[in-house]
């Protein structure tokens, strides 16, 4: 059985959440935590990948949520592990994904 939308929007918002606590403990102890980037780089794949499997209704519902580069940063966390760099990691935690439950929640 497929899991609706209303679960995976809230896989995304707990995915979310457990981002926030792991870049709560500051940039320098971050970047230099390979447990906590990894973490973090995980929890993006999840969003990734519950983003992936919502509808296209839900998706259109929200336009403004840029679905497309959500899915393909879980393909390169996935695929391109080797290429991926812990400030652009940062920067998604901090800054799209709080963007990105604001505009859930909003809508």
């Amino acid at each position: 059985m497929s899991r609706s939308d209303a679960e995976r929007t809230a896989d995304i918002l707990d995915a979310a959440q457990e981002l926030a606590d792991a870049v709560a403990v500051g940039h320098d102890d971050f970047v230099t935590s390979p447990l906590r980037v990894r973490a973090a780089e995980r929890l993006l794949e999840i969003v990734g990948e519950a983003s992936n499997q919502l509808s296209d209704e839900f998706r259109a519902a929200h336009p403004d949520v840029p679905w497309s580069d959500i899915v393909a940063l879980r393909v390169l966390l996935a695929h391109h592990y080797h290429r991926v760099d812990v400030e652009q990691v940062w920067s998604i935690a901090t800054s799209s994904v709080p963007d990105l439950v604001r505009l859930l929640e909003a809508g």
